[in-house]
């Protein structure tokens, strides 16, 4: 058996080259902004509050002068409005344009794009969201470079460093997965060193896979959906094995739900650093050290919370725009959570970045299947994220074989897109439960401001009124 310290030795003396050497030559190969960006943020985060908010403003004025000029649809926003963005003088100010929402991207996507962008400057993505509503975006080749410099200088606040290996307990099909070539092996080894498992579909031979390699790579760090992490922690406590110990976890995607934090700490006898982002613009906010609230990314992005009369408190919705994105501008879009601001602006780690105190509405659940298999919720949101046909979807549960789709058709759906959705989900659900479907005018949001896009409700489907006005519903079933 190898002598433990030698072990270490390598892993360390190999994590160092792949920190000073092979990562920088990628990104200076791959991401040639990238060193710009982190050598800004790095030095950014610890500006005074007033020059932050000076820095936001001016890039907030470059933004909205190009999307006037570039962007047909904020050029008709703002003459409709009267907005002139050489008039801006304070933040404050934007408010008089009026929230972007997921339907204005679904329905004007092509009048957002700035005419005269190259295109091989731009790159197309996709998101399948946690309200189900699919959205199709573009984002600058620079601006992925800076997202990445700022999602790396997050991670460094939670302790995680190129070089080392990671755990990765996710669930969207449109990220990269396990490597399966003999060079993705190799980048993954030599780059990467990602452990990854995809969480939409879990089985307990899954969970005994990942421990194996946890147990060969020696993990520092773990970033996962929330519930996924739980999930994790719930098979280590169930089978009694107490040797997976990771000191940082990262958890995103989801709501933290009280209690969870110190479940996953003392779980894995580690730190748990809460993240908030979105595919739209990345990271949106996290913790640091301290763990008095998430530091907004406030230098790429201006956030706000917008009071909403139906939520008394200091809650709101929360809408984002993106500084740094020209290509598709997202100017002030609401990503559909609530949330509030930290009371407490001080953070003893010295950094004038907002705090965001948590966010709320961003539970998503499982699905448990007749085979003991849970789906999770994030991973089925991508199912419909290319789908130009399908608005939004919500899944129901009503018994571990039962599972009724509700659908809020787009333009042009019809028993395509139906067979679509099945032949989608059957990589999912498989024989273990019947899909019901059903249109519907609108899906209801909660309380919280969000679509719950997996509902746990165990009435029979015999007892449910119709949900369909002047369309009959689609009842069949997958088998």
């Amino acid at each position: 058996m190898p002598n433990l310290a030698s072990v270490t030795a390598k892993t360390s003396l190999s994590s160092w080259i792949i920190r000073n050497i092979v990562f920088p030559a990628w990104v200076r190969r791959d991401h040639p902004s990238y060193k710009k960006f982190y050598t800004e943020f790095d030095r950014t985060q610890f500006l005074s509050k007033n020059e932050l908010r000076l820095l936001q403003l001016n890039r907030l004025k470059s933004l909205l002068q190009h999307a006037k000029s570039n962007c047909p649809f904020y050029a008709q926003r703002m003459l409709q409005t009267g907005f002139d963005p050489e008039r801006l003088t304070n933040l404050e100010q934007l408010t008089r344009l009026p929230v972007l929402t997921k339907r204005d991207i679904q329905d004007h996507g092509p009048a957002m794009l700035a005419v005269g962008y190259r295109e091989k400057d731009r790159l197309r993505n996709q998101t399948g969201g946690s309200t189900g509503s699919p959205l199709q975006f573009y984002v600058d080749r620079q601006r992925f470079d800076s997202r990445k410099a700022s999602t790396l200088r997050h991670n460094l606040w939670a302790g995680i460093r190129p070089g080392d290996w990671q755990v990765y307990l996710w669930g969207s099909r449109l990220d990269e997965g396990r490597p399966t070539s003999v060079w993705g092996h190799l980048r993954n080894h030599l780059l990467y060193r990602t452990i990854l498992l995809n969480t939409s579909k879990i089985a307990d031979a899954d969970w005994a896979d990942l421990i194996r390699e946890i147990r060969s790579q020696k993990p520092t760090s773990m970033i996962a959906y929330t519930q996924s992490a739980v999930l994790f922690g719930r098979y280590l406590r169930a089978q009694g094995i107490r040797d997976i110990q990771i000191s940082s976890i990262v958890t995103t995607a989801e709501m933290l739900l009280p209690g969870q934090r110190a479940f996953l700490e003392e779980t894995f006898q580690g730190k748990v650093f809460n993240r908030y982002g979105c595919r739209e613009v990345s990271v949106v906010a996290s913790e640091c050290e301290f763990h008095r609230g998430m530091h907004v990314n406030a230098e790429a992005l201006l956030l706000e919370i917008v009071p909403d009369p139906k939520r008394p408190g200091l809650s709101g919705r929360i809408v984002i725009t993106d500084l740094l994105n020209y290509s598709m501008p997202l100017i002030r879009y609401e990503i559909g959570d609530v949330g509030q601001w930290a009371e407490d602006q001080q953070c003893p780690c010295g950094r004038s970045l907002p705090l965001l105190a948590d966010v709320q509405g961003r539970i998503t659940d499982f699905l448990v299947l007749s085979d003991g298999r849970q789906i999770s919720g994030p991973a089925l949101t991508l199912v419909i994220s290319d789908m130009a046909d399908v608005r939004q979807v919500q899944f129901v549960q009503r018994a571990p074989d039962q599972i009724l789709l509700r659908v809020v058709p787009g333009k042009d759906y019809g028993a395509g897109t139906e067979e679509n959705l099945r032949k989608r989900l059957s990589l999912y659900l498989g024989q273990a439960a019947r899909l019901h479907i059903e249109l519907t005018d609108s899906i209801a949001s909660e309380i919280s401001g969000k679509y719950r896009f997996v509902v746990h409700d165990p009435s029979p489907l015999e007892s449910q009124p119709p949900r369909v006005t002047g369309e009959k519903a689609v009842d069949a079933c997958y088998k």
